[in-house]
């Protein structure tokens, strides 16, 4: 039997959980997934790293992609594993191998600038709009992955429980 030459691998994917005023931005989505009452659930911008392209310049650029905005003061914050097949809920798009490993930031948006979608999410249909949410909030509604709702409730944008080396 020959090794496989090339083998499938999980990707890598940047999040941001901007924060302003004590709220944190969110895409709102409606589609049959949610276990809420009003069929919405909520998740953070962000997306795939390119090769050749560092993390933060990935998360630079799918912000900008997705909700036109530019961010600053980028701070790692949470690792996360995504493997499909092993949720129940799923938006409808979701390719069922989909497995991607997430680096979560935590940042601040520019100075004037003014949230709005922008395109397209992978693996994701049904996106309603843009919400920002303050932290009392998050406990009722339906967040993914549902772990974040507490970690962002436990630490602040100033702590850092993840260490990140950029290449040099």
């Amino acid at each position: 039997m020959s090794p496989n030459r090339n083998p499938r691998r999980p990707a890598i994917t940047v999040r941001a959980a901007i924060e302003q005023a004590g709220e944190i931005l969110f895409l709102k989505v409606t589609d049959g997934s949610s276990a809420s009452p009003d069929g919405c659930w909520y998740f953070l911008p962000g997306g795939h790293v390119n090769h050749g392209e560092t993390l933060e310049q990935a998360l630079r650029r799918e912000i900008h992609e997705e909700v036109g905005i530019e961010v600053r003061e980028l701070q790692p914050a949470f690792l996360r594993e995504f493997i499909a097949n092993r949720h129940q809920r799923l938006s409808p798009a979701m390719p069922p191998d989909h497995h991607v490993i997430a680096l979560i930031y935590r940042c601040s948006p520019a100075p004037g600038a003014v949230a709005r979608i922008e395109g397209a999410v992978d693996g994701v249909a049904g996106i309603e709009q843009l919400e920002w949410i303050s932290h009392d909030r998050l406990a009722g509604l339906d967040i993914r992955p549902p772990q974040l709702r507490e970690a962002l409730a436990k630490s602040s944008q100033t702590e850092s429980s993840v260490s990140l080396w950029p290449e040099e």
